[in-house]
């Protein structure tokens, strides 16, 4: 039998020392240089990569092709501020609201809806519209940021559709029903339809007008008329869609 003093003799350490040892360690130089913990993105990496059949094109799209879209599209949208502006005589400009937060939140928000923004014409619009922002007529008007955000929810045709409206002239029409008399003063859907007619270029195929509209007016820059019995549409713009047309036909948009 073995003696208990014996050198030979193995020795369990005990937790407490199996956590000290761990603990001297770490705080060992040598040793924790050389250990490396995996980053958040290569975990989300993992689990993007390890989804069945389409783990792999998403993992190119998310890590590796969504960077180059997001910087061609801040190249694309930097490129039509900086032509918008190049058009704009000097004397029209108010350099010192460039140097302000409000110029900064501006360029701000127009580099985040742009990032990915599939819409090409789109993203050339916004840039554009944000380059009227410096000029004297427009550097004090407190509903920029908010003619950006809702112009960025819209797509270039409907960008488009609200110049067409802010260039048809209202009329007023009386409608007589069932003993019920009524007079309205709007833009006609029939004659936006003949201002769109003069100028296609933002539009191919067949133009839905009735549900571009709908989404005008979801996102309050349009109102719909409301009429007694009859099937003419008609439309105002709302205050902010008159902002909003105004900086979209400053654009030249």
């Amino acid at each position: 039998m073995q003696n208990s003093d014996s050198p030979n003799q193995e020795i369990q350490p005990t937790t407490n020392a199996l956590a000290d040892l761990f603990v001297e360690s770490m705080n060992n130089t040598s040793i924790t240089k050389h250990i490396r913990i995996p980053e958040p993105v290569t975990w989300l990496r993992a689990v993007v990569s390890a989804i069945p059949y389409v783990g792999g094109p998403l993992d190119h799209l998310l890590f590796d092709k969504a960077d180059a879209i997001r910087l061609k599209n801040i190249e694309a949208t930097i490129a039509a501020l900086s032509d918008q502006i190049a058009r704009t005589s000097e004397e029209a400009l108010d350099k010192h609201w460039f140097d302000t937060e409000e110029a900064v939140a501006a360029f701000k928000i127009l580099s985040d809806k742009v990032s990915y923004e599939p819409d090409k014409a789109k993203v050339d619009a916004l840039g554009r519209v944000v380059g009227t922002f410096g000029t004297k007529k427009n550097s004090g008007d407190p509903a920029k940021l908010s003619v950006i955000e809702h112009l960025s929810k819209l797509s270039s045709v409907q960008i488009h559709l609200l110049a067409s409206v802010a260039v048809t002239p209202l009329q007023k029409k009386d409608f007589s029903t069932g003993g019920l008399r009524q007079s309205v003063t709007a833009v006609w859907l029939i004659d936006i339809a003949d201002t769109l007619h003069k100028d296609t270029s933002f539009w191919s195929g067949e133009l839905n007008l009735v549900q571009e509209f709908e989404v005008l007016e979801a996102f309050n820059v349009v109102r719909r008329v409301q009429l007694f019995g009859h099937t003419e549409i008609g439309y105002v713009l709302s205050s902010l869609g008159k902002r909003a047309a105004s900086y979209v036909r400053e654009a030249g948009l």
